[in-house]
Order: structure tokens, then C-alpha cells, then sequence
């Protein structure tokens, strides 16, 4: 069944689900050991609603905690301060990294994302006054608690997290 559509040189889909009160078509067509979207769906376990949902993180708390880890960053406070906030391996690896003294940063936009409901990924941009760079930071929520345990600032010639 096919129609003409008001646009010249396009035609419309031809309908692809049976319509109602018919069946499925049959899947005698198929040829043999053919898998379908069916058989394969078959096999993953349905997902069962995990608990309580997490407390969500404010983007207003977010930007206190990022602006406090750039601090750190720039060595302007000890990361023992935010040691809530962190993994214990964040904190070792940001006390170890600290500078003596760096640029000051003001930290501008904040953008969050949920991949999970576990999980916030935070990106956001920091000014130093003569560069404008990009910071990251991934928070998961584990044992009741937000805790850090990605931060980046991606400065010029800088390889990796810090």
C-alpha cells in the first residue's frame, strides 16, 4: 500500500506492524538458525528497580566542590578539606600533584550529565585570567555518600587526570 505523499519524489514507509487484532506475522520466512531481536532479548535478565533512587547533586553544590578542588589543584587549600567529597585515591593523587602556588581559577559554567543513576559526570570551564580551560570530574554515589574519583584539568601540554 503505497500513497503519494505532497512531496514530490517522496513516497511514505509502507506500515511495518500488523494492524490491530492481527498476529505477528509468522517467522516461517526466516531461514534456518536465523537469531531474532526476540531470541536475543530472551537472553538478558530483566533489570529489577535497584532500591532507593540516589539523592540527586545540585548543580549550586557541584560548582562549590569543583571550585574547591580547583583550589587544591592550585594548591591554595589541602585536599584533606575536601576529604568527603573524594576517593581516597583522588585525595593522594591531588596532594601529590598540588602546586606551591598556581594560577588563581574562577570556575564559570557547569554542565552535569547522568550516565547512571549512580553517577554524575560534571564538565565546566575555569578561568585562570590569561587562559580559559576545560575541568572534569566524575562523582558516584557509593556507601550513602557522593564521593569524586575523576578530576582533570585540562591545561596545555597536560596528559592526564589529575
Amino acid at each position: 500500500m503505497i500513497t503519494q505523499s505532497p512531496l514530490r519524489g517522496l513516497l511514505p514507509l509502507n506500515p511495518y506492524e500488523p494492524g490491530k487484532g492481527r498476529d505477528a506475522p509468522p517467522s516461517a520466512g526466516l531461514p534456518e538458525g536465523q537469531l531474532t531481536l526476540d531470541d536475543l532479548l530472551s537472553d538478558i535478565p530483566a533489570q529489577r528497580a535497584g532500591g532507593r533512587p540516589r539523592p540527586l547533586l545540585e548543580r549550586r553544590q557541584l560548582h562549590r566542590v569543583l571550585a574547591a578542588m580547583l583550589e587544591v589543584h592550585a594548591g591554595r587549600r589541602p585536599a584533606v578539606q575536601l576529604g568527603q567529597w573524594l576517593t581516597p585515591a583522588l585525595q593522594r593523587r591531588m596532594r601529590e600533584r598540588a602546586r606551591l602556588t598556581g594560577p588563581r581559577y574562577t570556575l564559570h559554567k557547569v554542565y552535569t550529565c547522568r550516565p547512571a543513576e549512580s553517577v554524575v559526570e560534571v564538565c565546566g570551564t575555569a578561568d585562570t585570567g590569561e587562559r580559559v580551560l576545560a575541568v572534569t570530574a566524575r562523582f558516584e554515589h557509593r556507601r550513602g555518600n557522593w564521593r569524586c574519583t575523576s578530576f582533570t584539568v585540562l591545561e596545555p601540554g597536560s596528559l592526564g587526570p589529575r
